[in-house]
């Protein structure tokens, strides 16, 4: 239908919706291809598909928060669910995806891997019978990559608390065979680089920051899409563009919210699309201003 021709298909089912509907939808998880994110993908597959080896690749992802990194992850996830296989007794878990606790507590960690593949456990469990826990259950659930998101909250613990932490990605590698991907900002680098071992393993790719060009405005255009709103916007070709880049300082996680908020004004004043009054008065606070506001709440 020409009508929805800008629309995903997915996208055009809402527009006849009802308003939670459609909050509903644009509020839930979706891919928007761009070329760092696709190359980062490629590489993340090729780390699945690779056979066992004693040195498996690992990947350090290194970018500002919300720029990206857990989009990416979350992407690939989904692209490996957990399944069932009629042969096999246990589901096969081909990657598990962790965000860091504050602190490098190995048993904290433990506990986390083990609830993400629903394992049981017991609070009294030693450190030691958690880690043999950990490794039977991964072996038994055939996990190829374990992510772990937030990969800074290392620097949170004492020196030697983060040697033990990094030493067991070390161990749980070699003795599993699988990969890791960390993720984190800048501190998180420093923190792997500690580790010469883990610092030749672990191979650093920078989320660079976004600026203006055609893959920002394929971006837009392939996020615009998803907008169950009648009419094309063509953010991609206005002036708003270049607005959303500033206003959410160029990260994509702020950029998809942005044009959320706007969008849900615009479904409010039932506008058949987006116009520049609508991110004028959006519920949305650039990062360095929510920061400055958090401070000045915090006194």
């Amino acid at each position: 239908n020409s009508m929805t021709e800008h629309l995903h298909s997915e996208a055009a089912k809402y527009l006849e919706a009802s308003r939670d509907d459609q909050i509903h939808w644009l509020n839930t998880r979706k891919w928007f291809p761009y070329d760092t994110g696709n190359r980062m993908l490629e590489k993340i597959e090729a780390m699945i598909k690779h056979p066992p080896t004693h040195r498996m690749p690992s990947m350090m992802l290194v970018g500002e928060t919300n720029n990206g990194k857990t989009m990416i992850l979350e992407e690939a996830l989904s692209r490996h669910p957990r399944r069932s296989i009629p042969e096999e007794e246990a589901d096969q878990i081909p990657v598990i995806f962790i965000t860091m606790p504050p602190g490098p507590e190995l048993r904290r960690f433990y506990k986390q891997v083990l609830d993400k593949v629903g394992a049981v456990h017991r609070p009294s469990d030693t450190t030691a019978n958690l880690e043999s826990q950990v490794l039977h259950v991964l072996k038994g659930v055939g996990t190829r990559l374990i992510i772990i998101d937030e990969l800074h909250n290392i620097s949170e613990g004492k020196f030697t608390q983060q040697r033990q932490f990094l030493n067991m990605l070390r161990f749980l590698s070699n003795e599993l065979r699988l990969s890791f991907i960390c993720a984190g900002t800048k501190k998180a680098i420093r923190t792997i680089q500690t580790d010469d071992q883990l610092a030749n393993r672990f191979k650093p790719y920078n989320l660079p920051e976004w600026k203006d060009g055609k893959d920002y405005r394929r971006f837009l255009y392939f996020l615009e899409s998803t907008l169950p709103l009648p009419e094309p916007s063509n953010l991609h070709k206005s002036e708003l563009a270049r607005t959303i880049l500033t206003v959410s300082e160029r990260t994509v996680g702020e950029m998809v919210s942005y044009v959320k908020e706007a969008t849900f004004i615009a479904l409010d004043e039932s506008s058949a699309h987006l116009k520049p009054h609508h991110f004028e008065i959006a519920d949305y606070t650039s990062p360095s201003r929510r920061k400055a506001e958090a401070e000045q709440i915090a006194g």
